[in-house]
């Protein structure tokens, strides 16, 4: 699963030279995506709201909110869906910080390299002028 790396300095390009090579003591564990999670609490505090909204729909009462037409029905499924949302939000957050906590405890620890390398490139030195394309189209006007 690791990335292939390139020729090390001096194993191929001449011009390479190594900046800094540096090991550091890393700790690696899974963490759950909670992004997912709370967008799932979104979806599920949605998807009650609708099923509250026509289970109110059912009332006998006269003066029902719903009886008023489509207006009535948004009305009831603005508050449940608040209300659902937000509890779908703590419920689903909550489940992740547990599952954080839970899985959490099978960290291992890892070793990571970071080298930086310069690599001099004499046919294209680098320089602060733009590229003599964008030069080009600034003198057409």
């Amino acid at each position: 699963m690791a990335a292939e790396r390139g020729p090390s300095a001096g194993e191929g390009v001449e011009d390479e030279h190594v900046v800094d090579d540096e090991f550091l003591s890393v700790v690696v564990r899974p963490s759950p995506r909670y992004g997912r999670f709370l967008g799932a609490g979104i979806v599920l505090g949605l998807l009650v709201a609708v099923i509250l909204t026509f289970i109110a729909g059912n009332g006998p009462d006269a003066t029902d909110p719903l009886g008023a037409g489509a207006s009535g029905v948004l009305r009831v499924f603005g508050v449940y869906a608040a209300f659902c949302v937000a509890c779908g939000l703590l419920l689903m957050g909550t489940l992740a910080l547990v599952l954080d906590r839970v899985v959490s405890k099978r960290a291992r620890p890892a070793r990571a390299e970071h080298v930086t390398t310069l690599v001099v490139d004499l046919d294209a030195p680098a320089n602060d002028r733009a590229p003599r394309w964008v030069r080009d189209e600034d003198d057409v006007t």
